[in-house]
């Protein structure tokens, strides 16, 4: 996309996706995690009932929250933003059917995750969407036609819509029938009390990942962002395996936890670990020794300033790796509320370190404040949990 879209193109595309990503955060509400850690939980009770009406209350709060944003949204073009620049407002008004969509399809996966069925999960929210997404794009390229970032999005929903609806068909068969004529129970209380702390800690990394772009858009340049985010993008590479595998032992984590079984939880943790480390190790010398004629190839020539910004997120992901899976640990044993406070004092540092850095050294400060503080913020994490849990989710 990024070399379809060329330099500025991308990143007001990436500007007008990043705004997409920031109001799902309300939506979302942190559901995702909530579910997986409930429906582990109803499993081991063997409590559909409460599987169904958490099922039931998470649809009906995206709706009411979906259909509130659009109204503030909308309020809020007639106030100020109409006036900004017409590619990206176009863009951030076709996003706006993405949101709903982006929930709902992590939402869908998470359920299947929080059933084991990790694969299902990640087949649908995410191989299979972004594989469509790339088909779209491709049909662009072979046939230069010409795309927009408003084409972008309007590719984005189709290949959501279409990815959902796989995840739906999925859920309805994993799940759906087995609990269709079972009676709901509603413990509404006990979800919004530990949905709160989730949708604070997943609205503040959130905010904090997409922060960087707007920085770089107000003290930089639309090109800027498109630079920095072929390099975010590149080394997220590297931990790839980490997120990936997060999402899979997520439930896991929450079952053996309840069961009271350390012993196993230890070396689910310690067995991640190595294994994301393992992958990620060759990924970052790809980057480091080959990684600006690899940008250049794959990207065109203007995106070769990419290369310094990716070796520094590169290193910031390494370490990212090698302490392992030790925010999924937290939020999957209830000890959300601790992540949140480490992660709301490194977005704020963000902030303040962020903009002086851009103004300064451009993309090359955003990526310096960037794995600077991921890889402060997961060394304290590590220290925390050893001393408190008693587990150790580093590589060592």
């Amino acid at each position: 996309m990024a070399r379809v879209l060329g330099l500025e193109q991308f990143g007001l595309y990436t500007l007008a996706f990043a705004t997409v990503v920031l109001l799902t955060v309300p939506v979302s509400f942190g559901l995702p995690n909530l579910i997986i850690r409930f429906i582990s939980k109803y499993e081991v009770e063997n409590n559909n009932n409460a599987i169904k009406g958490l099922l039931i209350r998470t649809n009906q709060f995206v709706f009411v929250t979906t259909l509130i944003i659009w109204v503030i949204v909308i309020i809020n073009y007639y106030l100020w933003w109409k006036n900004m620049n017409a590619i990206l407002v176009e863009a951030i008004w076709y996003g706006l059917l993405l949101v709903p969509l982006i929930v709902l399809s992590s939402i869908q996966a998470s359920i299947l995750n929080g059933l084991r069925y990790v694969v299902l999960g990640q087949l649908s929210d995410t191989i299979f969407r972004n594989g469509l997404l790339l088909v779209g794009v491709t049909i662009y390229y072979v046939f230069e036609l010409k795309l927009t970032p408003g084409k972008a999005i309007i590719i984005h929903i189709i290949a959501t819509t279409i990815s959902f609806l796989l995840g739906f068909f999925f859920l309805k068969r994993k799940l759906l029938f087995k609990i269709r004529n079972i009676i709901p129970v509603f413990y509404d209380k006990e979800w919004f009390k530990q949905a709160l702390p989730f949708s604070i800690t997943s609205g503040i990394q959130v905010i904090k990942s997409k922060l960087i772009t707007y920085i770089l858009a107000i003290f930089s340049s639309f090109e800027s962002v498109a630079i920095f985010d072929i390099a975010l993008r590149g080394a997220s590479l590297a931990a790839f395996t980490l997120d990936a595998l997060n999402t899979a032992i997520a439930p896991y984590i929450s079952y053996t936890f309840e069961k009271k079984n350390m012993k196993r939880l230890q070396q689910i943790l310690t067995k991640t670990s190595r294994i994301i480390f393992i992958f990620a190790v060759p990924v970052v010398l790809i980057f480091i020794i080959g990684g600006k004629p690899l940008l250049v190839f794959l990207f065109g020539k203007e995106y070769e300033a990419s290369y310094l910004p990716l070796v520094i997120l590169c290193i910031g992901q390494l370490v990212n790796t090698a302490t392992g899976s030790v925010g999924i640990l937290l939020a999957m044993t209830g000890r959300q509320a601790v992540f949140t406070k480490v992660i709301l004092v490194s977005a704020i540092l963000n902030l303040f370190l962020s903009v002086p850095f851009v103004m300064y050294f451009d993309t090359l400060g955003a990526a310096i404040v960037y794995s600077s503080l991921m890889a402060i913020q997961n060394i304290y994490l590590v220290f925390y949990v050893k001393s408190r849990l008693n587990f150790n989710t580093t590589i060592f």
